[in-house]
């Protein structure tokens, strides 16, 4: 079973640096997927846990840094994520699989990073056994 990480990425902040990067497709490693959403505000936790539930092994959000985003959806996610967290815990999911970067969009080489290691520690843990 190959893994699969989900990457939500802001419109406004790590997708316009992404796009700008030399081979943005490069930056996502195959078999995972990058969705872009207009602000990470709008990644609801149902979205998040569906994501999970539909074979996802590490959710990755990528938003405007907290100083830069015009619409405070940065601070909506980061409440969220806290919350996601703890709730993967008390179903006994590691925590780590779900986290938050803040990435500007002239910072397409510190997307690319994070994707990557992202990537590593998410197959590191594999799969979400749910049966457990």
């Amino acid at each position: 079973m190959s893994p699969r990480t989900i990457i939500f990425s802001c419109n406004w902040s790590s997708y316009p640096g992404l796009q700008l990067s030399e081979n943005p497709l490069e930056s996502v490693p195959e078999d995972h997927k990058l969705i872009i959403n207009m602000c990470a505000g709008r990644i609801s936790p149902e979205l998040i846990i569906d994501a999970f539930k539909n074979g996802a092994w590490g959710v990755m959000i990528a938003s405007c840094p907290i100083d830069k985003c015009e619409h405070d959806g940065n601070y909506k996610t980061r409440r969220r994520v806290l919350l996601l967290k703890k709730t993967l815990e008390q179903f006994g999911i590691d925590a780590n699989r779900i986290i938050l970067e803040w990435i500007d969009k002239d910072e397409s080489a510190k997307l690319k990073q994070a994707i990557n290691q992202f990537v590593t520690e998410i197959n590191k843990l594999g799969p979400i056994n749910f049966y457990d």
